[in-house]
Formats: C-alpha cells, structure tokens, sequence
C-alpha cells in the first residue's frame, strides 16, 4: 500500500504531490499510520505473534501522523520563492510563510500539550517524568524557534532553520519513544 501511495505521489501522470492537499495526506498515512501502526502490526505479524493493541503504538502513531501533516505543509517553506516563481501552488504559496508557520506551530504546540496530558492522566501507562518532561521540553522549543522565525522577519535563512528545527523535533519524537512506556 505505501508502495502504491509513493509511487502516486511521485510519477506520472498522477503525480499528486503538486497538488497541496493530497501531498500533504499521502504524507500523513504513510509517514504516520503506516511506518508506526504498519511496521508494529507487520513485525509482531512475522515474529508469529498475537496482534496487542499497545497504548504506547497508539499514541506514537497519532502523535507522528499530526507531525507528518505539519511535515508535509511546512515542505515547501523554503522553496516559496521558487515556487511562486514557477506558478506551483502550495501551502506557503496560497497561504503564505507566516501563516503556514503559525498553523504549524499550534498543530505541533497541540501534540504536544496532548503528549502532556495523556502522560499525566496515563500515570501507569506512561512514565510521566520521561513523557510530560520530554514532550513539554520540546513543545517549549518549538515556541522558542517561532518565535526567532518571527523576530527574523521570516527571511530565508530563518525559515531554513525554522523548517530544519522541525525535523529535529520530529527525530527527538522517537529517540524519546522507548522510555514512555511503563515496564517496557
């Protein structure tokens, strides 16, 4: 399936990734619903094991999929100019830097006040030190970054990093994954 989704994305004559909304969709399932549910399903699958919904996969898989579209609309930030230039409609191009920065911030600020919330009404389920810590220290950093992107006047350099910045958060997500869980 993910097979079937990249190649729509990228070839022609479909080639959805022109058009902002299925980007951003295709993206999403792939990055969030099939890499975390997928892979977890798959594996257990081929290790001959029973499938066990576990609170920890559910949470990983919506957490990433709401970042895979944040991913997938902040894309093309750093290629606003080029785009425009070439009449390829975006996100940023139709909406402009701003205001895709700003919708980006508070989809990824609401993930992680979630993260934070689900941690502390989740006390035996997640470890809350490592969750509610971890994921209140990152959302703290997002803002930060917003906030330098803003006070840079979103020049290109500024968005550059601003768009670097969330693949970092995006990396941190999993490097602070196998220590939310209780007893694993």
């Amino acid at each position: 399936f993910g097979l079937l989704l990249g190649t729509v994305y990228s070839i022609p004559p479909l080639r959805l990734k022109r058009f902002a909304v299925p980007a951003f969709m295709i993206i999403a399932t792939v990055r969030g619903l099939l890499l975390n549910f997928g892979v977890y399903y798959s594996t257990r699958a081929a290790l001959g094991l029973e499938f066990a919904w576990s609170p920890a996969i559910g949470f990983i898989t919506a957490f990433v999929t709401l970042f895979a579209v944040v991913i997938a609309i902040t894309k093309d930030l750093p290629d606003v100019e080029g785009d425009k230039a070439a009449g390829i409609e975006t996100f940023a191009t139709k909406m402009g830097v701003r205001s895709v920065s700003l919708l980006s911030t508070g989809l990824l600020l609401s993930n992680y006040v979630g993260a934070v919330y689900l941690a502390l009404s989740q006390v035996g389920t997640f470890n809350v030190p490592v969750m509610a810590g971890s994921y209140g220290l990152l959302g703290l950093i997002l803002v930060f970054r917003a906030w330098r992107l803003d006070m840079a006047g979103y020049t290109k350099e500024a968005i550059q990093s601003f768009y670097r910045w969330i693949w970092n958060l995006f990396y941190a997500t999993y490097f602070i994954f196998p220590f939310i869980q209780v007893g694993v």
